[in-house]
């Protein structure tokens, strides 16, 4: 037998380890602009920015007070 697997394979495997197979619905325009600003932030952040260091603090401060989570959020 060889090494690869099929698709059908993995997906059963991908579900014995605990995963979920959930429909995901398309970004908004907001939701394209919120990622493309956050990843503007994480540049300048690399960069030394302390602004864009303090943004993305604030972020995932918002993020973590959440009731669910980011991938939940996404769900339909």
């Amino acid at each position: 037998m060889s090494g690869k697997l099929t698709t059908e394979e993995m997906i059963e495997e991908y579900l014995r380890n605990g995963g979920e197979i959930v429909k995901l619905r398309y970004a908004s325009k907001r939701d394209q602009d919120k990622a493309s600003r956050r990843w503007y932030h994480k540049d300048k952040a690399l960069s030394g920015s302390t602004r864009s260091k303090d943004f993305l603090k604030k972020e995932d401060e918002k993020q973590g007070i959440k009731i669910f989570s980011k991938t939940d959020q996404w769900r339909q």
